[in-house]
């Protein structure tokens, strides 16, 4: 873990340790630097989801899962059978 000297907004940190249930500011920090990038990191997801930069895996998907029959091959909605 790298040490760095920043200037921060007391009001902030305060919230956010309390909004975290930090003891120091440090945790605050890390716990809110965290949550901030899992949220960036989740929208920019939703994002090439959304531009269809997932079509093809999720074709995939879809075409190896769902309900089976009893002799372990996909159901199919038309009522046949998948390999």
């Amino acid at each position: 873990m790298a040490r760095t000297v920043i200037d921060l907004d007391e009001e902030i940190v305060e919230q956010a340790m309390r909004v975290y249930g930090a003891r120091t500011k440090a945790a605050a920090v890390r716990a809110a630097m965290e949550e901030g990038v899992r949220l960036r990191l989740r929208r920019e997801l939703f994002d090439a989801i959304d531009d269809g930069e997932f079509d093809d895996v999720f074709a995939e998907i879809r075409s190896q899962t769902g309900p089976r029959n009893p002799d372990g091959s996909l159901k199919r909605e038309d009522g046949a059978s998948a390999a």
